[in-house]
């Protein structure tokens, strides 16, 4: 059987709690947007997209040896970003300010491993960062990048990481349902 997965961190209620008032902030635009539900806030490590069941030992064995001689560490989640921009956003997110480059070095070890599985490389540099929504159209844009762009110096708070998860995500018309498959302790 086949099922859709990711790489993540797992975010701390206190800050989903902060993240889910701003987005009701957000909400009020009027904007065309799909917004992330509060509760499957994540900052995504390595999306791998459709796999085989069969395989899930060998990438939980790539994930566990990726992180195993990694120390915990802290990220701050703040400000507003938008990819490509926040003069024009496709994208809206909250960025990860990560001073030790933690999360690229995870990164790094898990996209190299996991090409093992047949999995392409990431073109892309990697951009920690936690999505809060997809504009769908342009509809009172205007008034979100206004929104956006009060929202670029704020602070969520401080995120500890002493693990990472594997993730399951079935898609449903009603948005994604999250299943966690495994955690991935950090030293």
């Amino acid at each position: 059987m086949t099922i859709r997965a990711f790489i993540a961190i797992e975010i701390d209620n206190g800050i989903k709690d902060r993240l889910s008032e701003y987005l009701d902030q957000l909400k009020k635009t009027g904007a065309s947007v799909k917004w992330v539900a509060p509760e499957n806030i994540h900052l995504t490590l390595k999306f791998i997209g459709y796999i085989e069941e069969e395989t899930l030992p060998d990438l939980n064995k790539i994930i566990s040896d990726a992180v195993s001689c990694l120390d915990s560490f802290s990220i701050s989640i703040e400000n507003i970003g938008a990819f490509p921009n926040l003069k024009k956003p496709r994208i809206v997110f909250v960025c990860v300010q990560d001073k030790g480059n933690n999360l690229l070095n995870i990164y790094e070890r898990l996209d190299k491993g996991i090409e093992r599985l047949g999995i392409k490389r990431e073109s892309k540099k990697y951009v920690g960062h936690i999505t809060l929504g997809r504009i769908k159209t342009q509809k009172n844009i205007s008034e979100l990048t206004n929104v956006l762009n009060s929202g670029t110096k704020c602070s969520f708070g401080l995120e500890k990481v002493s693990y990472i998860s594997l993730i399951k995500s079935k898609l449903t018309p009603t948005g994604p349902i999250y299943t966690k498959l495994n955690n991935f302790m950090l030293n």
